[in-house]
């Protein structure tokens, strides 16, 4: 719920029932919390005729028919989205003078369309609505006595859904315990899709039970629309008050909820470097708002210690350890409960050196494309106990050796020579303080010069590439642009298009790093990124691309082109395992719903796939949980009307809390986020027309204090629901474990994606309006961005 839960009493009685030949209207429930692609939302499906059968009943006063009369399809529905308001606004501001107005509304527009029966005024009608103001006398927790099975003693009540069971059966008057009115009505449901909401009137208590549920709601009064006209069957909608409602469900959540224990001081601390070899204990503070007693449990990785305690107070509590060795990281995880909730935290520490330190190795462990003629190799040493060293280097193939002793802290080099381009190396760093040894070992791989002539290492081809600076609005460092052509003098390039070599100038001159997305020999076709330093909007930015190297080594270098980028999908490749992603970072994920290579569809840029808004989708492990700013963006196309998520991060086992960027119905750009126990559920929207079946950029950017959203390039505002804006809520300030592309997880899978995605990218950093601008102009239209010259054959 947004905003607090309802703590109202029991009040009016108003059924509606629409009943038409001429037009079939629907409501399938719509929560106010949650954006689900499985809640229900009011549809209405005109035909040929303009009119409806509209029926009317009052409980709660004596001697009252139902009133039926014709009237206009479009009063119907003016009269059933007053209603919709009405519901929404009592459920969460039952007090409220807007609530009060639209009751007012909806009674005046009755009686304006002559649907209230002879025998009742307005005015008798309203009195039947006025809510009684009933203080809580406790705010305590609702404990239900079964598992998944919620009650309430005189609530207010909301209930939506879809499901095969749906009676409303009109009892005997119950024996008075009230004033007039009389509770009158017995409410069953048994449904496979629903929300049930109901706030304890004087208890302020209360639950929300969620999807699958049966429930039973005695002494209803209320507001509602049921109907079961094919193709829509058995679907209801009802807001009221109740003397009593008994509800078991898929998933229930309490209100008040309980408060999860909180772990909020440690030693050593997350990350701690330099911890002493004589630390005997692990320390930590634990507290739970509520008051409840808690049980921890801690381990340690390597095993130096572990513990646990049980009936626990707020206060700190500290673990034995023992045996720690000299820098070594150790790793310790907290367990903490208050009997229903669960937190846990990992935390990791780095104990002293004792020995002497190697560091900062140049080139880096592991590294590729290494220029082959590089002069030396390079490493820091320290010692922290200022202990004079000794060290001596080895390299193997041997292009160079050193040995040096009485040395201190410093930055050393070794001179190096004689290196070939696609070779492999390692060296090997020994150093002593006299008393302690460490030893490390490095490796990379060669590429060519620093600066050379590619026709000077076997390339036979050449061609120009201008980019246009008009397409830019400001500079641009380090800008990957797209290329994407069909050029048949590429077919002389290698079948894995391997050979293809990007050069800032002619002659001798600096390799440019590429990523290759598609190429196809046969056609000539190129979809790649090139990383370009500097992209001016003054002047032309030039560019040299070579091909024709059967020999060459494989020049494509793509976590060099996204350095920087969390994670970049291009989803070029069948979605039968592994989904690529291009960093490096590993960020790579998994397809569900029996995704096939017929999932593998052209795309905006190359190849994308296709998402069959059913159950196909794309699960990542959660690599954003410590992102506090950055950008996400997608190319995305579809002609589907329901909610859709491009990217979602919720929970595996409950509706909340959760974050998702896509569309709502219609057209609407979409972002909504929700904690989980909070009124803090933030829903922007805006319509851009996204669901005209064509290809539409958007891009989400946090700065960390505000949001911005984009769509084809140019910053849109969304309309946030009751004015609540986020500002700058980006994706860790949710406790999720389900990060997914093409749904969101809310204890199942909603918001299911029908139609195309292609190009997502996610950044660490707010990436500017300028820099979405040209990432647009560019991907967009290709072709206009830039120009790509003749032939030139190499001497």
């Amino acid at each position: 719920m947004k905003g607090t839960l309802i703590k109202t009493g029991l009040v009016f009685g108003l059924v509606m029932v629409l009943l038409s030949t001429n037009i079939a209207p629907g409501l399938l429930g719509r929560s106010s919390d949650s954006v689900q692609q499985k809640s229900v939302d009011a549809l209405f499906i005109p035909t040929t005729e303009k009119t409806s059968v509209f029926s009317l009943n009052v409980f709660g006063k004596t001697g009252m028919e139902k009133h039926d009369i014709i009237l206009p399809n479009q009063d119907v529905i003016e009269l059933y989205s007053l209603f919709e308001e009405l519901k929404h606004e009592m459920t969460d501001n039952p007090f409220s003078e807007k609530t009060k107005r639209l009751q007012q509304e909806l009674l005046g527009l009755l009686d304006e369309k002559n649907a209230l029966p002879k025998d009742i005024s307005k005015d008798e009608l309203m009195s039947l609505l006025q809510t009684p103001r009933t203080i809580p006398l406790h705010l305590s927790k609702n404990i239900a006595p079964f598992q998944n099975k919620a009650s309430e003693w005189m609530c207010t009540f909301l209930s939506e859904g879809s499901g095969t069971v749906f009676p409303i059966i009109l009892l005997p008057r119950f024996i008075p315990i009230l004033l007039t009115p009389i509770p009158r009505v017995l409410v069953i449901w048994n449904v496979k899709e629903g929300f049930t909401s109901c706030g304890g009137l004087r208890s302020g208590t209360g639950f929300i039970a969620y999807n699958q549920q049966k429930g039973i709601a005695l002494g209803f009064w209320g507001i509602g629309l049921t109907f079961s006209l094919p193709p829509i069957m058995n679907t209801y909608g009802l807001i009221g008050y109740a003397l009593y409602t008994s509800v078991t469900a898929d998933y229930i959540e309490y209100y008040p909820p309980n408060t999860p224990p909180e772990i909020t001081q440690t030693d050593p601390v997350d990350g701690q470097q330099m911890v002493p070899l004589s630390t005997n204990k692990l320390r930590f503070e634990i507290k739970d708002a509520d008051g409840d007693l808690m049980s921890y449990n801690v381990t340690t990785e390597p095993d130096i210690g572990s513990g646990s305690a049980g009936l626990k107070s707020d206060g700190t509590y500290s673990i034995p350890i023992s045996g720690l060795e000299s820098l070594t990281q150790y790793t310790w995880h907290i367990q903490v409960t208050d009997g229903e909730d669960t937190i846990e935290k990992t935390l990791t520490f780095i104990t002293e050196p004792v020995a002497p330190v190697i560091t900062n190795p140049s080139p880096a462990n592991g590294e590729k494309d290494v220029p082959m003629d590089i002069p030396q190799l390079q490493f820091t040493l320290k010692d922290y106990q200022d202990d004079a060293m000794e060290y001596s280097v080895e390299t193997s193939p041997n292009i160079g050796s050193k040995h040096e002793v009485g040395v201190h802290d410093g930055t050393y080099t070794v001179p190096v020579s004689g290196l070939t381009y696609g070779a492999a190396y390692r060296w090997f760093v020994n150093v002593t303080d006299g008393t302690h040894w460490t030893r490390k070992v490095f490796s990379f791989e060669t590429g060519y010069p620093f600066q050379f002539d590619p026709f000077d290492f076997g390339w036979q081809y050449r061609k120009q590439i201008t980019i246009d600076h008009t397409q830019l609005t400001s500079d641009q460092n380090n800008f990957p642009i797209l290329i994407s052509t069909i050029d048949a003098d590429l077919m002389k390039a290698r079948a894995d298009g391997g050979d293809i070599l990007f050069m800032n100038n002619i002659g001798v001159a600096s390799k440019l790093y590429h990523d290759i997305d598609l190429f196809n020999q046969s056609t000539g076709k190129l979809v790649t990124w090139v990383k370009i330093p500097l992209l001016s909007s003054t002047t032309d930015t030039v560019i040299f691309m070579y091909y024709g190297n059967p020999s060459s080594l494989y020049m494509a270098y793509p976590e060099k082109v996204w350095n920087g980028f969390e994670a970049v999908y291009h989803l070029s490749k069948a979605p039968t395992g592994m989904v690529q992603d291009n960093t490096g970072n590993s960020n790579n994920g998994v397809p569900h719903g029996g995704m096939t290579t017929s999932n593998l569809v052209e795309g905006k840029i190359g190849s994308c796939y296709l998402f069959d808004g059913d159950d196909d989708y794309i699960s990542f492990t959660d690599f954003t949980y410590a992102m506090n700013e950055g950008t996400c963006s997608a190319w995305i196309q579809t002609s589907g009307d329901g909610p859709m998520a491009v990217w979602g991060e919720g929970v595996t086992s409950s509706p909340k809390p959760y974050i998702w960027l896509g569309k709502r119905e219609n057209g609407k750009l979409m972002y909504a986020r929700d904690v989980y126990g909070t009124n803090s559920n933030f829903q922007g929207q805006k319509e851009v027309g996204m669901n005209d079946g064509i290809w539409h950029l958007i891009s989400w950017i946090s700065t960390g204090s505000e949001n911005r959203f984009f769509f084809d390039g140019a910053e849109v505002s969304l309309i946030w629901q009751d004015g609540q804006n986020p500002n700058g809520i980006w994706f860790n300030d949710q406790n999720t474990d389900a990060s997914t592309v093409g749904c969101l997880i809310q204890g199942g899978s909603y918001n299911l994606w029908d139609g195309l995605l292609d190009e997502i990218k996610i950044t660490n950093t707010p990436l500017s309006a300028a820099w979405i601008a040209t990432e647009y102009a560019n991907q967009n239209n290709p072709a206009g961005f830039l120009n790509i010259g003749p032939e030139v054959p190499g001497p």
